[in-house]
């Protein structure tokens, strides 16, 4: 059940009026957008300012990389995929995959790195059109031939360590 109004002509002026001043005050913020300054930016041409603190897409030297694999330990979301011929300093990175599709930007990947191989930079765009172009792939591609460079490099140090112990004198 609705009430009537006592008086319905000044209910209607009331309704009326509030009408017209709301259309005021949005007309009065509309000039005031439209003579102040623009904050449109015309991006392709005009790049915006990037402030100190941004956490944009990630940068690797693979020559400090030491295999440690903190980086994709200590991502919450685990986009960061590692794969490599080797293990620790004389490792070599294969594959150092970042799939953008689920990085939150966080910077813990970052901050764990206790040689600072890797870093989040300024750059900041990533335009794709399908999801699987969202991994960024950081490591230099190597060939299979590199790659067994690599492991033989590494199994010759290997015996060169074993030659030298077995021909060093045991202290008792």
């Amino acid at each position: 059940m609705t009430r009537r109004p006592k008086n319905a002509f000044r209910l209607y002026c009331t309704d009326v009026w509030a009408g017209i001043y709301t259309t005021c005050v949005g007309l009065g913020v509309t000039i005031r957008y439209l003579f102040g300054k623009n904050v449109t930016m015309l991006y392709p041409e005009v790049r915006p300012e990037i402030p100190p603190t941004h956490r944009g897409l990630h940068a690797l030297d693979e020559s400090k990389c030491i295999l440690c694999r903190l980086c994709a330990t200590n991502c919450p979301v685990g986009c960061i995929a590692i794969e490599s011929a080797g293990k620790g300093k004389t490792g070599m990175v294969t594959r150092y995959d970042v799939d953008y599709s689920q990085c939150l930007f966080c910077n813990l990947c970052a901050e764990a790195c206790p040689t600072k191989c890797l870093r989040l930079t300024e750059a900041y765009s990533m335009i794709r059109g399908r999801r699987e172009d969202c991994v960024l792939r950081l490591a230099r591609p190597k060939s299979q031939s590199e790659i067994d460079e690599h492991m033989v490099k590494l199994a010759r140090r290997e015996a060169e360590k074993k030659a030298a112990s077995k021909e060093a004198p045991e202290t008792p």
